[in-house]
């Protein structure tokens, strides 16, 4: 009987546990509710990600903005990655059959999602009183030591301005901001794949072809950014996946840029996938 008794309060116990944490997951907010609180939260317990070990032995980086939500109790009950930003120190990766799978940056996202799962904060306040909150939390992986292969600084700098200026595009095209500006990034002979249809990209930026809905839409939200730049700073590799505003409709888009002989960068092929 007590055996019995046992393995009730057992089984019961963990039914609480996985209501608590289906309740728990239910009452997260969407990360781009606006929940108002006057003190941020502060971090207590930090834990470093682990550098995955496939992208440091083939000199890949990269940042990770991980969306975090942090609960009433300073604990991250929830986390995702918002924008990931991979790069190469590596030029020889550039024809490397692998290439794609790396730079969907999926090792850089696990590792910093482990990492920030362990994060400890004293919770953000409203008025006094302990709020949920999302936050954004950034994580680098950079190569340091002698693992690192020589770079210019100036390359580096030059990656880095090239990475912000390529995501500002993008973002500009899809939501049908400065136009007139964007244009003259865009090869007039550039391509695009929409669907199943291939078009002349140029003429659809240029409001020609009606039929095709790639920009325009100030509501859509960037899910996940790739930006890929080889060591030569010549060519850049661009992963987009975008949704509305409702986190519906995603949309993923490859798009191509190289360099011009005058320095400028250029789209030259955009793939988007329905």
């Amino acid at each position: 009987m007590k055996k019995k008794s046992a393995i009730l309060t057992c089984l019961m116990a963990i039914a609480g546990l996985i209501f608590t944490i289906h309740a728990q997951t239910k009452s997260i907010p969407p990360p781009d509710k606006e929940i108002p609180y006057d003190k941020e939260p502060a971090m207590v317990t930090r834990v470093e990600p682990k550098y995955p070990e496939n992208m440091l032995s083939g000199g890949w980086e990269a940042t990770v903005y991980m969306k975090a939500f942090i609960d009433v109790n300073g604990n991250v009950i929830e986390a995702k990655g918002e924008k990931i930003q991979v790069t190469t120190i590596k030029s020889g990766d550039k024809d490397d059959k692998n290439t794609g799978n790396k730079m969907d940056g999926k090792a850089f996202e696990d590792a910093s999602y482990q990492a920030v799962k362990q994060w400890k904060f004293s919770p953000a306040q409203m008025q006094g009183k302990p709020v949920a909150v999302w936050i954004t939390i950034p994580f680098r992986f950079k190569i340091t030591g002698e693992k690192k292969t020589s770079v210019k600084d100036s390359d580096k700098a030059e990656m880095e301005k090239s990475t912000d200026m390529i995501g500002t595009l993008i973002e500009n095209i899809l939501k049908g901001k400065e136009i007139e500006k964007t244009k003259q990034f865009v090869s007039i002979n550039a391509t695009l794949v929409y669907n199943t249809k291939i078009v002349n990209l140029y003429s659809v930026i240029n409001g020609e072809n009606k039929n095709i809905h790639l920009t325009g839409d100030k509501d859509l939200k960037c899910v996940n950014m790739n930006i890929n730049i080889t060591n030569d700073i010549s060519t850049a590799i661009v992963l987009w996946k975008s949704s509305n505003s409702q986190g519906k409709k995603e949309r993923v888009h490859s798009i191509l840029l190289t360099k011009t002989p005058s320095n400028e960068w250029k789209i030259t092929h955009w793939h988007v996938s329905l």
